[in-house]
Order: structure tokens, then sequence, then C-alpha cells
């Protein structure tokens, strides 16, 4: 096809309208390791207020973490993770009910306690396989449940993340959810109570984060809802090395594609401010632009 003719094909379809929501998931660690210093808060009150600001800005998710998902991050007992989650999910489930609290968990004794106090979703990053148990926890709840790819036996237990290799990461992370989905399903969680997260940089090479970018579209073919969680992630260090700090802009890139061409319906994000202004001003873009600008070439 002549490039004049890809240009036409593309003006009846530019820019895509994003005709379906996008839930922002919006992070609140409770653990000094995570790798982005300013999502951090060992406070109540630090937390609670950390929340209303996320949720005065658009957030519609907020998550409470009580383990680092870094490589280098330290491994904490349960007791230690359940002091870092429990208060905070109590004290933002009281202060803000109208907002879905989710914990983000491994362990279903944690997983169960928080849901006890109020959470309504569970994140685990190990999609269920360190502790199968978690599967029924979350049937029983009947809870949206968020399974991320994580390269690595065990998840937590004894992953290595250094040096991952794949044949086809694509294929691989796709047969890998082929199976967790039938999993939980045959375990009675429906397909709209499950969101596959790629995981990027999660025993990943930024190499194996932008093949898995340019496929997300391919992975909606699965049938359940996606979440992108590029936010100060390695793959945009790659293109410029910089510190978490420094890669908000290259992470809005991320989430932007991650929305518009790869049909996630949930970001998951350090700020909220900037990536619900990224929407906003997509979506009024695309209702006052019909078609990209055709070349002239009678010169």
């Amino acid at each position: 096809m002549q490039p004049d003719a890809d240009l036409r094909r593309l003006a009846t379809t530019w820019p895509p309208r994003l005709d379906w929501a996008v839930d922002l998931v919006a992070v609140v660690n409770t653990s000094p390791d995570s790798y982005f210093s300013g999502s951090v808060t060992t406070d109540v009150d630090a937390a609670v207020a950390a929340a209303r600001q996320h949720i005065q800005q658009g957030a519609h998710f907020i998550e409470i973490g009580g383990l680092s998902g870094g490589s280098a991050a330290r491994r904490v007992s349960e007791d230690t993770e359940l002091e870092r989650t429990l208060p905070f999910v109590e004290a933002i489930v009281a202060e803000f009910p109208q907002v879905v609290v989710t914990i983000d968990t491994f362990r279903p004794k944690v997983a169960e306690a928080a849901l006890a106090a109020g959470a309504r979703a569970i994140n685990d990053v190990t999609a269920m396989h360190f502790a199968p148990e978690m599967i029924a926890l979350a049937a029983e709840h009947q809870v949206p449940v968020f399974l991320m790819h994580l390269e690595g036996p065990g998840g937590h237990a004894g992953r290595k993340l250094n040096r991952p290799r794949y044949e086809d990461v694509v294929g691989q992370v796709t047969d890998f959810f082929t199976e967790r989905i039938e999993t939980l399903t045959s375990a009675g969680i429906t397909k709209d109570d499950i969101v596959i997260d790629v995981g990027l940089g999660a025993g990943k090479r930024p190499f194996h984060d932008y093949e898995l970018l340019a496929a997300l579209d391919e992975f909606s073919k699965l049938g359940v809802a996606q979440m992108s969680a590029p936010s100060r992630k390695q793959f945009v260090q790659a293109i410029s090395p910089v510190p978490p700090e420094q890669r908000l802009g290259g992470s809005i890139v991320g989430a932007l594609w991650s929305v518009v061409a790869g049909g996630c319906s949930y970001l998951r994000v350090h700020e909220v401010q900037p990536y619900a202004q990224m929407l906003d001003v997509w979506d009024a873009l695309a209702q006052h632009v019909s078609s990209p600008p055709m070349p002239d070439r009678s010169a």
C-alpha cells in the first residue's frame, strides 16, 4: 500500500476515541523499599491525605501495598506485611467509602484481613501462583482480581529476575494468562472480575517491555480487561537514562499507548493528575480532529 493510501485509511479512524472507561488505580506504598520514593508513606494520616489527593484528581481505585515488587526489595514476614497494610486499609475505607480499595498482596492471610476491613479488590503480582488458595478466597468474596505476569519460580519466593530469557515473550505471556483465566473461571471467578497485567519490568528486560507494549491489543483477545502499569519503569530508562523520579514523560507515553493502541481499561499510576489530564486532553482532541493532515505532493 502506498503512503498516501495508508494516510487515507488512517483518516477514517484517527484519532481513535476512547469509547470505554479508563480507571486510574493510584498506588499508596507502605513499604520503604519501593523503587519510587514519591509513592511511599509509612504514616496512616499521611496515607489518608495522599488518598484524598488521588481521589480529588480522578483516581477510581486506591491500592495499598506493603511489599515492594522491586528485585532488590527486602522480604518481610506476613505479620510485618499485615502491620504495613491493615491500618491503612481500615483508615482509607472509613474515610472514602465511595472508592474501591485494592490490597496488593500474594498472601491469602493478608488479603483476607484486608477484605474483612473493607478492601474490595485483590492485586496479586504472582497471579495467584504463590498461594493457590488465594483463588478460593477471591471466588468466595466475589471481588475483582488483578493478575500480573511475573517471571521466576514462586513469585517472591526465590524468583530470578536478573537475566530473564524468553523465546517468545508475547506468546509465553499469552499462554500464561490463558491458563490462569481457565483456572480462575473453573474455580467460579467470572471473566468480568479478572484483569490481567503483562507485568512491565517484572522479570523482563526493557526490550521485552516494548514487545509487550506493542502487542497489548493481542491480549484483548483473551476476553478479560487489561491493566497497564508503566509508571516510572525501566523501559523509560532504557531510552532516557534517568532515575525513576525523572521518568514521568516516558511513563505517560507508555500509558497513552496502552490505552489508545492497547485497549487497556486500567492504568496503575503513582500520581494521578498527569494521567487524568492526559486522558482528558486526548478525548478532547479526538472529538475535534476528524483526520490527520494529508501531505501536499503537487509541488
